[in-house]
């Protein structure tokens, strides 16, 4: 069937003229060749051997086939020898420490550890033996009876513990009409205390018609504010002659808020308030003296 077909085709590309289409310059000379052949056949002249046909295009692979049964297992083979273990090397020397490193972050702070197990209360002691009791003491002697104290209405003045108080005594005559006689330094113990002063003595105003002298107290060289001042008067009024009337007299009287601490208390004469200063004298022929006491504080 082959060869009728490759006959087939030859006759057909001789009545062709040897192309089935325009022959490109490269094929020029197989086309010639054809010729040739075809002329040889119309002769009866012998042809040229066919050539083996082009070999056909392979078939499509069929499917796998069914996979073999699983041989027997083999044998063990036998171990084999064990190596020649390796030479071992010489250590080395030892090479010079390293440098230290920077110092590490410091680390957190560790969770708080828990509270231990409170321990077993000890045993309690043994109770101490009881005393002797005592001798008892003779009873002492009754007490005298006290004084009545004052009313809670009465008074809300403090108390001063005990008595305080001093005296300045001079025998000496002075004839200053406007000044400072004499002074007198006293230690206050109590804040909230009063101060009780007082002079006794002889005092003259000495002059005719109209005149008057005035004696006080100063207290650090201010009078005294606390209620009022603490004065005496001595006033002369004689229309005729020139009197020398000399008399022991007396004045005193109590000054508030004075501080704790050392008081110096002065004794003053002076012009009478309005009138005209006289010629005054203190302690003709006598004792003068200047009394303080420190007193509780008044009633309300």
């Amino acid at each position: 069937m082959v060869h009728y077909l490759a006959q087939t085709v030859f006759l057909i590309l001789c009545f062709s003229g040897g192309s089935l289409g325009t022959t490109t310059s490269p094929q020029q000379q197989n086309t010639a060749k054809l010729k040739d052949l075809c002329q040889r056949s119309m002769l009866g002249a012998p042809g040229i051997p066919g050539s083996n046909g082009i070999p056909g295009v392979p078939g499509v692979p069929g499917p796998h086939g069914p996979q073999g049964r699983e041989g027997p297992k083999g044998q063990i083979g036998d171990k084999g020898s064990q190596g020649i273990p390796g030479a071992r090397g010489d250590g080395g020397r030892e090479g010079p420490p390293g440098k230290s490193g920077p110092r590490g972050i410091k680390g957190m702070q560790g969770q708080q550890g828990l509270l231990g197990m409170k321990g077993e209360r000890g045993i309690v002691g043994v109770k101490g033996e009881r005393g002797a009791r005592g001798i008892v003491g003779n009873p002492g002697r009754k007490g005298d009876k006290g004084e009545k104290g004052e009313s809670a209405k009465a008074s809300q003045a403090s108390v001063v513990p005990q008595t305080n108080w001093k005296q300045c005594v001079w025998k000496s005559e002075s004839g200053t009409d406007n000044g400072k006689i004499k002074d007198c330094t006293f230690n206050k113990l109590q804040s909230n205390s009063v101060l009780r002063v007082s002079f006794q003595g002889n005092m003259r105003v000495d002059d005719t018609s109209a005149k008057c002298n005035r004696w006080y107290f100063k207290f650090n060289g201010n009078e005294c504010s606390g209620p009022m001042t603490i004065e005496a008067v001595v006033y002369n009024y004689w229309p005729s002659g020139n009197p020398n009337l000399l008399h022991h007299r007396s004045f005193e009287g109590y000054c508030e808020n004075i501080p704790q601490g050392a008081v110096r208390v002065e004794l003053w004469v002076g012009k009478c308030s309005g009138g005209t200063l006289g010629d005054a004298y203190t302690g003709f022929e006598s004792v003068s003296r200047i009394m303080i006491e420190e007193v509780s504080r008044p009633q309300s």
